[in-house]
């Protein structure tokens, strides 16, 4: 029975075509799984060659958006650290017996900037944003001192000094900001007068008179515990006398 179905499947003529014409047909399926084969490559290669393609259209997109915020960043940072080596210049003019300022503070404000700012980093966009939080910190310092003393010395002792940090945290971001977008280096460096050597001289001049005060605080603070503890000691004395008697 087995031998009869083995014969009649010898006897089929599809496997009779395939026995006769064996070598061609197998050179037809491996022409055929080339062709295949080829074909599957042509489409992972144009798939690679599109998603490299619109890879580098994204990135030239991101970097031209990158650009365009950071040249408006660049120059309001950098006019408003303008502003703020002003101040720091600014000893006040005296006028009916009082010493009023000569400058007003500079002005910042983002809300010119129409580019996106997501294509900045992350730490350069948190410092970018922190600032005008910043200067509305100075500005209550400012305030403050104005209430201090009647001839307003802590008043611009503290407008000089909050205005001259802030002009180098803009200068300092402003510098990022070139270096991220591969712009030229800022001209506030240019001559002695320029904003940011003259924001850098007051600040290290300032920051010396703050510690020299501040140690002189620290000996004065030191001499009156020393002072109030030999008072003590000297009010304790009498009484331990008269116990010992």
């Amino acid at each position: 029975m087995l031998t009869e179905e083995i014969i009649n499947d010898l006897a089929h003529p599809v496997t009779v075509q395939v026995i006769n014409q064996g070598p061609g047909i197998w050179g037809n399926v491996a022409t055929g799984l080339i062709t295949a084969g080829a074909a599957i490559a042509a489409v992972m290669l144009t798939h690679r060659f599109t998603l490299k393609r619109e890879k580098l259209a994204a990135q030239d997109k991101r970097q031209q958006e990158q650009h365009f915020i950071a040249t408006e960043l660049v120059f309001l940072l950098e006019q408003f650290a303008e502003g703020c080596a002003v101040v720091a210049l600014d000893n006040g003019l005296e006028h009916e017996h009082a010493t009023a300022p000569t400058s007003s503070l500079p002005e910042f404000d983002y809300s010119t900037v129409t580019g996106d700012w997501r294509t900045l980093p992350v730490r350069l966009m948190y410092q970018l944003r922190e600032l005008p939080v910043l200067i509305s910190e100075s500005d209550r310092v400012i305030d403050a001192a104005d209430f201090i003393g009647p001839d307003y010395d802590d008043f611009f002792e503290a407008r000089q000094y909050e205005y001259t940090r802030l002009g180098l945290k803009a200068v300092i971001l402003a510098h990022r900001l070139r270096r991220l977008a591969r712009f030229p280096e800022s001209r506030l460096n240019a001559t002695p007068s320029s904003a940011q050597r003259v924001l850098w001289n007051d600040w290290r001049l300032e920051r010396k008179r703050r510690f020299a005060q501040a140690r002189l605080l620290a000996r004065s603070l030191a001499a009156f515990q020393k002072e109030n503890v030999m008072k003590r000691k000297a009010s304790e004395d009498p009484a331990d006398a008269g116990d010992n008697a």
